[in-house]
């Protein structure tokens, strides 16, 4: 079907295929394959780069991504994964206070160290660390690496405010290189999938069968920003032991909600990250349905009809219904009303054509919906093959 809107300019989608192939040297034929990375960064989009057919910061390198894959997992192992921006660091904040004696200001390294991202320190690192370990990881669950007695905590967030927070993590820390990136461009990438880290209803879309696996907690942001010290209290009951203990004692407890607020974090960001790696705060104001600061009636719209496409029949559709609402007071929370008027210059448009679903489950935005023509580069997670994407509008 093919849509009545008028076209919309949108010069940061103005790059064609053969652009791109010869930024990557994929027209050269004696360019080596799977043995090492490829750096690109269109004009206008963050600085990435591609490894094994997924996408990852450009600093990340082959070996050690593909070594974390293969991490030898302890039994006292403790996972934190997420996609970005869904909650990472405050958990990984919370399960420290829980698991490490001397977690304090002063006391020990940044926490991208003593709980370091495997993908991004590769195993040989994390070979290293005294057990118990805590450890973060970005894999999807396909590529995490798993034991039956390990813990995992996957913590999810709502689409629309992870884009948000997304698009200003990649303001803020310099590997992007990307201080004035534009949030049009960065909401485009979300949707189809060309982010460091992958897709990110691919990512959740992974986790879900798992959510309620005996050795797996799934946690939301949401709910940490509603009632946090019930929140920790899950967190310190499913490591057991000494972390059992310290959320039994209310006193104990009580100081580690205190330390764990937003607020009390965002004073000692030092904490976490190395302060020279970041244009801006780390922490910003954090929160539920932020978003609405930001994203526009289509960009939600948009958003909405792919969750509804990805997750239509699973219990995850019912998971964000008030979050992710474009009306609150809308008697049906999750649907956004099909025929919103988006500004007085366009038409009205109906939802159902601004996602097709693709063979691998993913979803793309109609070729109607961008007139100009379209490039992906999607990251599924699930092996070493990736592929360009091309689709012709029909205006």
């Amino acid at each position: 079907m093919t849509s009545t809107m008028a076209p919309v300019e949108k010069p940061y989608l103005q790059l064609t295929l053969d652009t791109l192939a010869d930024r990557l040297s994929l027209n050269d034929p004696s360019t080596p394959q799977a043995c090492d990375k490829r750096v690109f960064q269109p004009k206008g989009y963050p600085k990435q780069c591609i490894i094994d057919g997924e996408i990852w910061p450009a600093v990340f390198e082959p070996e050690k991504v593909r070594s974390a894959k293969k991490l030898k997992v302890r039994d006292d192992d403790v996972f934190v994964c997420t996609y970005p921006k869904c909650g990472t660091t405050w958990v990984q904040h919370i399960c420290a206070q829980l698991m490490e004696k001397f977690y304090d200001e002063g006391q020990v390294s940044e926490l991208s160290f003593t709980s370091p991202m495997i993908e991004k320190m590769g195993a040989e690192y994390c070979d290293k660390l005294e057990s118990p370990r805590l450890l973060k990881t970005h894999f999807n669950y396909h590529n995490t690496p798993k034991s039956k007695k390990a813990k995992y905590i996957f913590v999810g967030r709502n689409p629309k405010d992870c884009v948000t927070s997304y698009y200003h993590h990649n303001l803020a820390f310099k590997l992007y290189n990307w201080a004035d990136g534009d949030f049009n461009t960065f909401v485009e990438l979300f949707c189809t999938g060309q982010l460091a880290f992958g897709d990110y209803f691919d990512h959740l879309y992974s986790w879900m069968p798992h959510v309620n696996d005996e050795n797996v907690l799934f946690v939301t942001y949401e709910q940490m920003s509603t009632d946090l010290r019930a929140q920790v209290v899950r967190i310190g009951n499913f490591l057991g032991g000494r972390a059992k203990e310290m959320v039994e004692d209310d006193e104990i407890l009580s100081n580690i909600v205190d330390d764990s607020y937003i607020d009390s974090m965002r004073k000692k960001q030092h904490r976490y990250f190395p302060q020279g790696s970041l244009n801006l705060p780390f922490f910003r104001r954090g929160g539920v349905r932020n978003w609405t600061n930001y994203l526009n009636a289509r960009q939600s719209n948009q958003i909405s009809c792919i969750w509804r496409a990805r997750f239509l029949g699973t219990e995850a559709l019912n998971w964000w219904r008030d979050e992710i609402c474009w009306d609150p007071d809308a008697p049906d929370a999750l649907a956004d009303t099909p025929d919103i008027v988006v500004t007085a210059d366009e038409e009205e448009f109906d939802s159902e054509e601004l996602c097709s679903v693709s063979r691998r489950v993913s979803c793309f935005l109609s070729p109607d919906f961008i007139p100009e023509r379209r490039l992906s580069v999607m990251s599924s997670g699930f092996g070493s093959v990736w592929s360009l994407a091309v689709q012709q509008a029909v205006v």
